[in-house]
């Protein structure tokens, strides 16, 4: 990629888009700026010199994708040191080991992959979400019926319907999407790639920390809309 395609790209970002295309570039652009930065600084320099300051801040943030992974009583082993693999020692060891996950590979843009604890056909798209809210509604996280979280845990409870029905009855209880998620111990979990939201195992949501795309579509729209 040369200063004239990182430039291409910037003003593909001011365009209008998706929050997730968006996110796609600003990804590209980074890792083409750590590789400048690594074997060509002259031309890192130059694109930096000639990027505004907005896309700088947007990329600013980008590199703190992996400030949330775990340090301590951790290892980081494989290739380019990219699976964390978590001690005896660590606080979460244990509630992790009880389901065979004491490990978990992670890529290049600091995304764990919890597909081998992700509960089936909980996997939905809040892609157009991240396109319609505010940033103030994404942000919002959790907190009611028309935040993003609540919006996307419908639609798995849409999905799920057959599943809740049958727990509902085996269990004598009303079939509530929210008493069957915690009944499983599952918590729901963004992709970092501004596309889809997962119920994944709590134990290993909470020890295996990350930066999702609710943070990653914040920095999108913040700097550039959608």
């Amino acid at each position: 990629m040369k200063k004239t395609d990182i430039l291409k790209c910037e003003q593909q970002l001011h365009a209008k888009g998706r929050v997730a295309d968006k996110y796609d570039i600003l990804c590209r652009m980074r890792l083409e700026l750590d590789r400048l930065y690594r074997h060509d600084i002259q031309a890192y320099n130059e694109c930096r010199a000639a990027l505004d300051s907005n896309t700088w801040d947007a990329l600013e943030e980008l590199w703190t994708l992996w400030d949330p992974a775990p340090k301590n009583h951790v290892d980081w082993v494989g290739p380019n040191q990219f699976t964390c693999v978590l001690r005896p020692s660590h606080p979460g060891y244990a509630e992790c080991a009880k389901i065979g996950f004491t490990q978990c590979r992670y890529d290049e843009f600091g995304g764990p992959d919890f597909s081998a604890v992700t509960f089936p056909d909980s996997v939905v798209d809040i892609s157009d979400l991240y396109d319609t809210l505010s940033t103030l509604k994404i942000a919002k996280r959790g907190g009611g019926a028309d935040s993003i979280q609540e919006i996307a845990q419908m639609r798995m409870a849409q999905k799920l319907k057959p599943v809740i029905d049958r727990w509902a009855k085996e269990n004598n209880r009303e079939p509530d999407f929210w008493q069957w998620r915690d009944a499983h111990d599952l918590v729901p979990h963004e992709d970092t790639d501004c596309r889809t939201m997962r119920l994944v195992s709590r134990p290993v949501h909470t020890v295996f920390k990350h930066r999702g795309g609710i943070a990653n579509a914040i920095t999108v729209k913040t700097h550039f809309g959608s």
